[in-house]
């Protein structure tokens, strides 16, 4: 008894009390640990999923907010080859079919007719139209002769194509992208990306285990290297992390992903992927996007995309270079294949479509941009929009920036600059000699609308930013001349005396003392005087002596006066050499002056916005006031074919005379006949046209100011560190 007695009191100690209860406050501990360790990442998600939302939903107003063209505008009258319509169908993703078009977005045309499925939109406060079919009648030289509505036979003044997007606006980095719903894309493409990138992403929750153990036993059976990440995961890394291959940054991903999954629809998060994804490079372009692609390699919208070329853009997002269709055309129709393959087994095609598709040939356009597109203006363009949208605007909704920009006017000043500069250091090869090439700039106006048509800041964006359309201020040399005489020939502008263009200026040998500094010899660019002549032939050949005989006679004073009401600025120097050009002005501002010319004497603002948009209201939230397109012009040129002539004229500040301006523009279009820009003429250029040429110092600037009564162009040309 006392030996079981003995044992039982053994078998109490085995178990002591105290022990028991220190396992219990561990494990309760334990327990309290795992419930702040929840509540603590449960708080942290909540902040996390804030953020994520915050960073996407200002990622997606940003991508969305676009920096456009013109919409081009189509009306009887004007020429449906020679302005460009074909290739700007082309470029906004219209698709030629055979028979008549029946959606949008469709063409079709011959030698007699052509017709065009508008697809619409709203461009402006008066610019808002309805998807509809348009016919345009062509006459034998393929001039519109007639414009209507095709299923009921409506005559239409005019019609648009909508804008063609130039950037978007928060773009700092050259990147293309088009960005769009998800609706806009084709289902073959949704089923291809599906297929090949995440199979299951309609039914995980951002993460997919049967994902991730797939590509482990993969990479450890076959030692090659295979992703698990699911197409949430893709977007997260995309969107906020680096692509570092570490274990943090896979978590931070995988944490991401499932906020990204809680805060948005499935439907939301491949929309978001498809607009982001980096699918390639054309020169320093960056290609974001499938709409990007599908319009960088075959150009059309992703909407019109075949289902071998949806699986061609689906597969290049495993190695953009490495499955490119352009660059390796073998490796991108292996891995079309595969994908094709991958779509059939899931379903998403039969077995005759897919090997239809195995069958068509990669007809891949060859790559032809290597930079953005006008890309100084576009810079500029984002200067102005935050002083005239409110910043509130920015937080709730994509914008659309409509400028007056024309893509054709722009690619032919790119070309017109890249051309020329080639063409000028081939002649005279010391201009390419140095650290630092020779540039150029040009800018052409609308010169009654104030729209801007073409900028080009520089020969390469890519090289140097900076922007000699409105960043650089140079002496404008001769060109600046015109603004003397005309404030010779207008007796507004002058307290002494009004010349006339038969009025005999002195071409003869002449010094000025100026106060402070040695005497003053002006001479002719050829060194030669040739005694008397007129005013007309003094600004024809280009004369420096009469020039600064004329605007001592008119007082500098006034000829600074009338520079001021130009456009020039208030601190243009007081000196003889005024009249030739002494003060700075850039392209921007002698555009602007020279656009005051040639509407007659009436000062513009040029406009480098026409309309922003609210994209998904399609409310206008600004809209300047539009000069009358069809005003009197009073240049001394023959209006333009289709300009009317009513009595109102264009909206803007008179600051010289009709009549003096008419004068002063028949002059500039002897410089052009037979003066010193007759090579305007020797070019093959035969449209009336009047211009001026100008040099500055030791030729240290060469300009040429020319304009028509619907377009004028700036040209500039020198050294950025001013050497001649």
């Amino acid at each position: 008894m006392q030996a079981q007695k003995g044992k039982g009191k053994k078998s109490k100690e085995v178990i002591p009390e105290p022990r028991s209860g220190f396992l219990g406050r561990a494990f309760r501990l334990f327990l309290l640990l795992g419930v702040l360790v929840t509540i603590a990442l449960a708080i942290g998600s909540v902040f996390i999923r804030a953020e994520v939302i915050r960073l996407v939903r200002d990622r997606t107003l940003t991508s969305s907010s676009l920096v456009m063209s013109s919409p081009t505008v189509i009306s009887r009258g004007i020429s449906y080859r020679n302005s460009r319509i074909p290739d700007r169908l082309a470029r906004l993703g219209y698709l030629k079919v055979n028979g008549k078009p029946d959606k949008p977005g469709e063409y079709n045309e011959s030698s007699q007719a052509a017709l065009i499925f508008l697809r619409g939109g709203k461009f402006a406060q008066d610019m808002d139209q309805a998807p509809m079919l348009v016919r345009l009648e062509l006459s034998g030289d393929e001039t519109i002769n007639s414009l209507s509505q095709d299923r009921i036979g409506r005559e239409l003044s005019e019609v648009y194509l909508e804008p063609e997007s130039l950037s978007r606006l928060s773009d700092t980095e050259t990147r293309a992208s088009i960005p769009k719903h998800l609706q806009d894309y084709p289902q073959s493409l949704i089923d291809a990306i599906i297929s090949i990138e995440d199979e299951r992403f309609y039914s995980h929750l951002g993460i997919d285990p049967i994902g991730i153990a797939r590509a482990v036993v993969t990479n450890i059976i076959s030692h090659k290297r295979q992703g698990g990440s699911t197409i949430t995961q893709q977007l997260a890394k995309n969107l906020f992390l680096s692509p570092e291959r570490t274990i943090a940054r896979k978590l931070k991903e995988a944490l991401a992903a499932v906020c990204l999954e809680t805060a948005f629809t499935k439907d939301q998060i491949l929309e978001l992927y498809m607009n982001e994804v980096f699918l390639g490079q054309e020169g320093n372009v960056a290609i974001h996007g499938f709409g990007e692609a599908s319009k960088a390699f075959f150009g059309k919208d992703a909407k019109d995309l075949s289902i071998a070329e949806s699986a061609t853009l689906a597969a290049l997002n495993k190695a953009p270079t490495n499955y490119s269709p352009r660059l390796n055309p073998e490796n991108s129709q292996q891995r079309r294949n595969l994908v094709l393959a991958k779509m059939q087994e899931l379903g998403k095609i039969n077995d005759e479509q897919r090997r239809s598709a195995e069958k068509e040939p990669l007809l891949v356009r060859p790559a032809e941009r290597a930079r953005r597109i006008a890309p100084y203006f576009v810079d500029y363009v984002r200067t102005q929009v935050s002083q005239i949208v409110d910043n509130s605007h920015w937080e709730d909704t994509p914008l659309r920036i409509i400028t007056g920009l024309d893509m054709e006017y722009q690619q032919c000043a790119e070309a017109a600059l890249s051309k020329g500069m080639k063409n000028l250091e081939t002649k005279f090869p010391r201009l390419a000699k140095g650290s630092k090439p020779l540039q150029g700039a040009i800018i052409a106006v609308n010169p009654v609308r104030g729209d801007i048509l073409a900028w080009v800041g520089g020969r390469d964006y890519g090289m140097n930013q900076f922007d000699r359309i409105s960043q650089s201020k140079r002496q404008p040399g001769s060109t600046f001349k015109p603004f003397v005489y005309l404030t010779a020939l207008d007796k507004n502008l002058n307290n002494y005396r009004v010349a006339r263009a038969t009025t005999i200026l002195m071409d003869e040998p002449v010094e000025y003392e100026i106060p402070g500094s040695a005497s003053w010899q002006p001479k002719n660019f050829d060194g030669k005087f040739r005694g008397p002549v007129t005013v007309r032939e003094a600004l024809t050949h280009s004369l420096n002596v009469p020039t600064v005989e004329l605007a001592q006679k008119v007082g500098i004073d006034a000829v600074q006066h009338t520079a001021a009401l130009f456009g020039f600025g208030e601190n243009l120097p007081k000196v003889p050499s005024l009249a030739l050009g002494a003060g700075e002005v850039s392209p921007l501002g002698l555009s602007r002056a020279y656009a005051t010319i040639a509407n007659g004497g009436i000062l513009l603002d040029l406009v480098p916005i026409r309309s922003v948009i609210e994209a998904d209201t399609k409310a206008v939230l600004f809209a300047p006031e539009t000069p009358d397109q069809n005003a009197v012009l009073s240049s001394g040129l023959p209006s333009a074919k289709g300009f009317r002539n009513p009595e109102q004229t264009p909206s803007g500040t008179r600051v010289a005379s009709e009549a003096a301006v008419y004068v002063l523009t028949t002059m500039l279009r002897s410089v052009i006949e037979e003066g010193t820009a007759r090579g305007v003429r020797t070019l093959g250029f035969k449209a009336p046209a009047a211009g001026k040429t100008g040099t500055s110092n030791d030729t240290r600037d060469a300009w040429f100011s020319g304009f028509t009564p619907h377009l004028l162009a700036i040209v500039w040309v020198g050294f950025d560190d001013n050497k001649e």
